[in-house]
């Protein structure tokens, strides 16, 4: 995982505190939307806006809800605003 990734990671944490009020500490690349915190799809739509908010760039929902994990996503957001 690289810089960039790292930092999106940080704001997908963020986020998961602020929604679910999920334990930061309990957070990793490894945490699955779905599994671990029982993501819907107006949750991904709340990640988007977060990523969206801090990097200027849209981010399709549809294509961040196919990331199972927060290092899916990282890797999704970095590949999209590498293009």
């Amino acid at each position: 995982m690289n810089e960039f990734q790292k930092e999106v990671l940080d704001i997908l944490k963020d986020k998961a505190v602020e929604i679910f009020g999920a334990d930061r500490d309990s957070l990793s690349a490894e945490t699955s939307f779905v599994d671990d915190l029982g993501c819907k799809s107006v949750n991904i739509v709340q990640f988007a806006s977060a990523l969206e908010d801090e990097y200027e760039v849209e981010v399709p929902f549809m294509q961040l809800n196919k990331c199972k994990t927060f290092a899916d996503a990282a890797k999704f957001v970095d590949d999209a605003l590498s293009m």
